[in-house]
């Protein structure tokens, strides 16, 4: 019988399990899955024996680990894309390294199926950064220097 490997450990380049973990997790918090971050947890339990023995091995899942224990952030951005005032609060979000943190962006007019850009609206005809942790939303921020002390810190 032909078994196929499932290879956890990281390598020069990181193990698809752990790639289709954190994906799984950027999912779950981009799409408000609760299903898809049990999925990363059985994932996660299934190895932690041989991640706390030869911790080395699994820089990616344990990378995965950490997001996974810590509060979701999400980070969501209303405005024309072509507009000055929305590649500002971009241009800024880029600045920051937030390893956690998913973003999405929308323009002003559009639907989207997103929960996360859900009911997310200008402010003032202004593009508008809306800066989350576990979807409990702070005030909404129109200006880049607003924008860099509303998010998270690591």
């Amino acid at each position: 019988m032909v078994a196929r490997r499932k290879d956890f450990v990281d390598n020069a380049i990181p193990s698809g399990n752990a790639l289709a973990a954190e994906a799984l997790l950027r999912l779950a918090t981009l799409l408000d899955k609760p299903n898809y971050r049990t999925e990363t947890g059985r994932i996660l339990l299934m190895m932690k024996d041989a991640m706390a023995r030869q911790p080395t091995g699994f820089g990616r899942l344990l990378g995965v680990l950490d997001a996974y224990l810590g509060p979701s952030q999400e980070i969501a951005i209303v405005g024309t894309l072509e507009g000055a005032d929305t590649q500002a609060l971009l241009a800024e979000l880029r600045r920051h390294f937030l390893p956690h943190a998913v973003a999405a962006l929308k323009e002003p007019a559009q639907e989207s199926m997103l929960p996360l850009l859900q009911g997310r609206t200008l402010v003032d005809g202004k593009a508008t950064a809306y800066v989350c942790e576990n979807y409990a939303c702070k005030l909404p921020v129109t200006s880049a220097e607003a924008l860099a002390e509303a998010l998270p810190t690591a």
